[in-house]
């Protein structure tokens, strides 16, 4: 029943529910644990709990459910990446780079799910969602297999276009930026990004099955 009530898409809604409880405490919570403590000097301390709070998180809900709690997996790369800028090399010019090796990093990931049987963003949705994709799935929306991969394979497209050019403009702006400029770009790419493509992600499935499903010679 809870599943019903918070999946991806509902029946009963037009709009597909976005999990703004499970973004929030598993991904803005470890990600703000870990630049808190950064802020007072401690990044190893803030990244080792901040990664302790999305491991945490992760075992809870697939002990309980046995289902993967996707936010805090994907917290945990993005803190091992500033911890790496941070700590390991010392280097600031790496540090100031990590975003954009982060989001080359993600692009490439994207781009290489392409050429699998499902892109990783269908493989996200379906973890979320265990009902995603099912036969009943298929006929609710009136439409075939290939109609329904396709939407998932142009959404992890765009996903990778989008952090190939989010790192193509860091790394470009920061070499033509002063330091405080950069500083401000390099969090407004950050989690504005991220949350608005996870936002569009929810809706553009929907849409794309709506618009085609009359007609999947049209794709």
């Amino acid at each position: 029943m809870e599943d019903q009530q918070t999946g991806l898409f509902n029946e009963q809604e037009s709009i597909p529910n976005f999990p703004w409880r499970q973004l929030f405490f598993g991904f803005l919570v470890p990600v703000a644990i870990f630049y808190l403590l950064h802020r007072f000097g401690q990044p190893l301390t803030g990244a080792l709990l901040a990664i302790g709070w999305g491991i945490g998180l992760v075992v809870i809900k697939y002990v309980s459910s046995r289902k993967i709690e996707l936010f805090p997996a994907l917290s945990i790369p993005v803190v091992l990446i500033e911890l790496i800028g941070t700590i390991i090399t010392r280097n600031p010019d790496f540090y100031l780079a990590s975003s954009a090796i982060e989001s080359a990093l993600w692009g490439l990931l994207f781009l290489g799910s392409l050429f699998l049987t499902r892109p990783i963003i269908q493989i996200f949705a379906e973890l979320l969602n265990p009902g995603l994709g099912s036969q009943e799935f298929l006929n609710q929306f009136k439409m075939n297999l290939q109609l329904y991969q396709s939407a998932w394979k142009i959404l992890t497209a765009i996903w990778a276009v989008v952090y190939f050019l989010k790192a193509s403009i860091l790394i470009l702006l920061q070499l033509k930026l002063p330091l405080e400029a950069f500083l401000v770009v390099r969090i407004a790419f950050g989690l504005p990004v991220l949350v608005t493509m996870l936002i569009f992600s929810y809706r553009f499935p929907r849409w794309y099955w709506t618009r085609y499903s009359s007609d999947p010679s049209s794709i």
